[in-house]
């Protein structure tokens, strides 16, 4: 089993400036499953602060991924709150691929969707 990491912990790791980098790197493990739409999120923040897509591409090589087709749209369409499509359809990709634990610093996030999946809030 694996822990599904929300866009927010890769994007604290890469924005410069951002005060919980080290407590985000933690989570960086083998262990660690992001979705198909981190990777867009994380490409498109990083070549916006400078970095060349060469070496985001090559960070994101280093990473395991969800899948992210009609099954988890369909779950997040069924599911979202508060009209947040973008957290229903990062829970949906990591609930379809079985992860045990959903990290994220998204206190919503959290509130919305802990009663389908073990959230665990970084401060």
């Amino acid at each position: 089993m694996s822990i599904f990491l929300d866009a927010n912990i890769l994007l604290e790791v890469l924005l410069p400036g951002r005060k919980n980098v080290a407590l985000a790197e933690r989570y960086l493990t083998d262990k660690a499953v992001v979705s198909p739409l981190t990777a867009h999120l994380y490409a498109y923040f990083g070549s916006k602060e400078g970095f060349s897509i060469g070496e985001l591409i090559q960070n994101l090589a280093n990473l395991r991924y969800t899948d992210l087709g009609p099954n988890e749209i369909n779950w997040a369409i069924i599911n979202c709150q508060d009209n947040d499509f973008e957290d229903a359809l990062q829970v949906a990709c990591a609930i379809t691929s079985g992860a045990k634990e959903f990290i994220t610093f998204d206190k919503k996030l959290s509130k919305n969707y802990q009663k389908y999946i073990k959230i665990k809030t970084l401060p």
